[in-house]
């Protein structure tokens, strides 16, 4: 039996080992637009922005998509399984609808625009079903709560349950809008497709600050820099390059698990070919993937420094397998090959924070998208759409003004 890999993804280890090297020192002095962060949606934004006829620099602080794209579990649209009665009342019926059609939907608008874009790795789409427990008083209400809202969603009970999953559940929601990717393809070629479209990639170039008067910005990377009318940040976390800005944002560590392949019999008892099971509960979601492993992701906590690290992934990846064996008994000596974690920063409520903010008049940011590739995808839209001025209603729902405006 192979030993568990912890702290690193098995989508990370299927990275080329010596990927193109882009260039280092960026010479030109004005841009039409920076892109600041080459995770998946700096990379989608940077060439979305460039086709669109923009002289575009690239600047990435490491190596392009090295990063937490790829340590993602791959599980796209979780967001969906979101206590829709408390995003109402947190942001009102309309921009809470807002969100979970335009989340849901992204599944679907990533494959085909990376179906066009020839990047493989969009993978499949997939049912929710979210575990309830009917013994606890008023467990439906989310379904009557997204349907009075004019969504999509069902209680699934009895028989129903039991054709839907093999898991040990009394009740469940089904809901739509998931998925499964290959994080380490998507990048790899979103990458490529980075490289056709010419745009001006820079890596190793940290950014050191960023200036602005109200004509234009300027970005430093050590004692160079750009002049810009447009910066687009697409890092991991507001930072220093918008300090700001962190009070409008939460950081937590989300854990992964890839087990070994199953046995046969295994795989007939879990079934999930076609299903993501979330255990509200225990705040973990399971699926299978095409070659009959399990993959968990949830166990979701604080983001730790470096050095707690290591036991923390032993400790949750036990905690993600026991869930998964109190659901599927059936996995009893299944053993994980891989426990490893990505950071999320991401909006109070968990969805992006993608757009403008007042603070920074020639600036646009992205935060809380890496982890989902849909979520990148999407937010790629409303930035490139952003700088073009052509921005959609339901952009800003994604905006700033979510969580400076929450109802008290």
């Amino acid at each position: 039996m192979s030993r568990t890999r912890y702290g690193v993804g098995p989508w990370t280890l299927a990275t080329p080992a010596r990927g193109k090297a882009f260039p280092t020192r960026p010479a030109m002095e004005t841009a039409d637009v920076v892109v600041v962060g080459a995770g998946l949606t700096g990379i989608l934004t940077a060439t979305a922005l460039k086709q669109a006829g923009h002289d575009v620099v690239l600047l990435e602080a490491s190596r392009l998509g090295s990063g937490h794209s790829r340590a993602a579990s791959g599980v796209c649209g979780l967001l969906v399984a979101s206590d829709f009665r408390t995003l109402e009342a947190t942001h009102g019926r309309r921009l809470a609808r807002t969100l979970m059609t335009t989340v849901t939907a992204s599944i679907g608008a990533m494959a085909n625009g990376l179906a066009k874009a020839r990047i493989p790795g969009a993978g499949d789409t997939r049912t929710l079903l979210s575990l309830a427990d009917p013994g606890v008083k008023g467990w439906d209400r989310d379904v009557s709560a997204r349907t009075a809202a004019g969504l999509t969603a069902a209680t699934v009970i009895g028989a129903a349950l039991g054709k839907a999953t093999t898991a040990e559940a009394s009740a469940a929601v089904r809901l739509a809008g998931v998925g499964l990717t290959g994080p380490s393809r998507i990048v790899g070629g979103a990458i490529t497709r980075l490289s056709g479209a010419r745009v001006k990639v820079f890596e190793k170039c940290p950014v050191t600050r960023i200036t602005f008067t109200r004509v234009d910005a300027t970005v430093h990377i050590g004692t160079r820099a750009i002049v810009t009318p447009r910066v687009v940040i697409c890092t991991d976390a507001p930072g220093a390059l918008a300090p700001t800005l962190d009070r409008h944002v939460r950081g937590f560590e989300r854990y992964h698990v890839l087990t070994a392949p199953m046995s046969s019999t295994m795989r007939k008892a879990v079934g999930l070919g076609a299903t993501v099971l979330f255990d509200a509960q225990a705040g973990v979601a399971m699926t299978a993937t095409p070659d009959g492993r399990l993959l968990l992701t949830g166990g979701d906590g604080p983001i730790l420094p470096e050095k707690k690290r290591p036991a923390a992934h032993v400790q949750r990846t036990g905690q993600l397998m026991y869930e998964c064996l109190k659901r599927f008994p059936a996995i009893v000596g299944l053993a994980p090959e891989f426990g490893w974690s990505s950071p999320v920063v991401a909006g109070p409520d968990r969805f992006p924070l993608v757009g403008p903010h007042r603070q920074y008049p020639h600036q646009l940011f992205s935060f809380g998208t890496d982890g989902d590739a849909a979520l990148a995808w999407l937010a790629s839209r409303i930035l490139t759409r952003a700088v073009a001025d052509e921005s959609e209603p339901a952009d800003a729902a994604f905006g700033f003004s979510r969580v400076q405006e929450v109802r008290s």
